[in-house]
């Protein structure tokens, strides 16, 4: 993300919840900390970074969302996001394994985007993407079944052969409700 493109999140700061302000502040001071450093060392030394799959945790794709909804707003472009959440079967033996088969999830789904797009896992079992720079109709469909393809595969774990169900869904933005900035009052729930 450059530096322009926080500066931008820190203009647009009161178009956000005021409980949501603190958090984005901290967020966007984080993202500058870490510029320079090294993958794994971020994964292991940032709140930027989910501790199990090494992925952007929820609050920096926040963050990245942001970004590109100020980016698509500026140039008047759409881009997707596209979530996966992701269902362990009651064949899960434990909380490592469980681990494990995020950790395999988070791998495969790394394999299926391109470096322009935003990975990460925002909740236990639920991932998304963001997809800017979409340049060719079908895109998206590819990359979808690229993905149902990727994670229809069982996973190996303590053992076992599990099969995670996923949901794979696609939104696309702006929309209509997203591109008028609530009142710095209103709280969005």
């Amino acid at each position: 993300m450059e530096e322009s493109e926080l500066v931008e999140i820190e203009g647009r700061i009161l178009e956000y919840p005021v409980e949501a302000r603190r958090d984005i502040l901290k967020l966007l001071a984080e993202l500058r900390s870490v510029r320079g450093e090294a993958a794994p060392a971020r994964a292991q030394n940032s709140a930027l970074y989910d501790s199990v799959t090494g992925l952007l945790n929820g609050g920096a794709y926040g963050v990245r969302f942001a970004g590109a909804m100020a980016r698509a707003t500026r140039h008047r472009k759409s881009f997707a996001v596209m979530s996966v959440a992701l269902t362990l079967s009651r064949d899960t033996p434990d909380s490592d394994t469980g681990n494990h088969v995020l950790k395999l999830v988070a791998q495969r789904l790394g394999e299926c985007v391109r470096a322009a797009d935003t990975l990460a896992r925002i909740d236990f079992g639920k991932f998304a993407i963001i997809l800017e720079d979409l340049s060719a109709d079908g895109q998206i469909h590819n990359l979808t079944e690229k993905v149902q393809r990727a994670l229809s595969q069982p996973f190996e774990a303590a053992g076992k052969t599990l099969y995670p169900d996923a949901s794979i869904s696609v939104r696309y933005y702006p929309t209509a409700e997203a591109t008028a900035p609530a009142p710095a009052d209103l709280r969005r729930s």
